[in-house]
């Protein structure tokens, strides 16, 4: 049975803390040099460990063995997200078209997801979205990155390979790899620094919606993204699934993770390399908006399917 007070708890918790961050900059307890510096905090320290926490796994032959469907169905998402990105918004202005194309390829997956996935199918399904979630995390800091950056293609490479989210990104897979442990206070102290990524991440969009227009929200090229995040793209998965012949445990945790809004790295990307930050953090928030409708609906269709 799916639990859905607490898939709701779970999307609450991403509006209130939007909303302080919004509140904050509005009453002007926050000024835009807080902004600045807490977008340098969550890029270049709160990021990088939640990602390298977010790879520490037990991961062996067997886990493999068990889960190769799951990353199939990971890696042809992630490939056919980036096809979708090139396509789809052709004749989006620059600005808005960088910001399409990242928030296609990366979604909040991992903060709303991996929850949402372990109160439908347990710890297995919890394990399962795990490494569902790492062609996404390589994606979202390679391919995913250039978008905002391939504007200046001589420092592309320089830029890419610099960032230390790519940096943590082949950390976090080497320690999985080869289950090498950190020395306990390091490790705590990345577990400790990562978890604060969603508080901070959300609290910085919020902070980034104070200057939007609320108009602006209701925006059509948000709309359309939000539809082809939430409808187009788990339908392709569900139907993908369902020819594969993919099993069902497997089948329903990809079309969950699939279902979830673009990602808060959409905004913070957009804010730190001088992309459109304002519609970024209004796709954000109207396709989280209506996941409140588009996750349950995708759950509820995977029970009768």
């Amino acid at each position: 049975m799916i639990d859905m007070s607490g898939l709701l708890t779970k999307q609450g918790q991403l509006f209130l803390l939007l909303a302080l961050g919004l509140l904050f900059k509005r009453k002007k307890i926050l000024d835009d040099g807080f902004r600045q510096g807490l977008t340098e905090l969550i890029i270049k320290l709160v990021l990088p460990c939640s990602i390298i926490r977010s790879f520490r796994m037990d991961f062996n032959g067997q886990v493999l063995r068990q889960t190769w469907e799951n990353l199939a169905v990971s890696t042809a998402l992630q490939l056919g997200c980036w096809l979708l990105a090139l396509v789809l918004y052709r004749r989006q202005e620059p600005s808005k078209r960088t910001v399409l194309q990242y928030a296609t390829l990366c979604s909040n997956a991992a903060f709303l997801g991996s929850p949402v996935v372990d109160g439908i199918f347990g710890s297995q399904g919890l394990m399962l979205s795990s490494i569902y979630l790492t062609p996404q995390r390589i994606a979202m800091w390679t391919v995913g990155l250039g978008f905002f950056t391939k504007n200046s293609s001589q420092k592309l490479w320089k830029k890419v390979l610099g960032n230390p989210c790519i940096d943590a990104v082949f950390i976090g897979l080497a320690l999985m790899l080869t289950q090498w442990q950190l020395p306990q206070v390091l490790g705590s102290t990345i577990q400790s620094v990562g978890g604060c990524n969603t508080a901070l991440s959300m609290f910085l969009i919020g902070m980034i919606c104070a200057d939007v227009n609320w108009r602006d929200f209701l925006d059509r090229d948000s709309l359309y993204f939000s539809a082809v995040r939430l409808v187009l793209i788990p339908g392709l998965v569900l139907l993908g699934c369902r020819l594969a012949g993919t099993a069902e445990l497997v089948t329903g945790v990809s079309v969950v993770l699939a279902a979830m809004p673009a990602g808060g790295t959409t905004a913070i990307l957009a804010a730190k390399y001088g992309g459109n930050a304002r519609f970024a953090a209004g796709c954000v928030t109207v396709s989280t908006l209506l996941s409140l409708l588009a996750i349950p609906a995708w759950c509820l269709v995977l029970q009768m399917a």
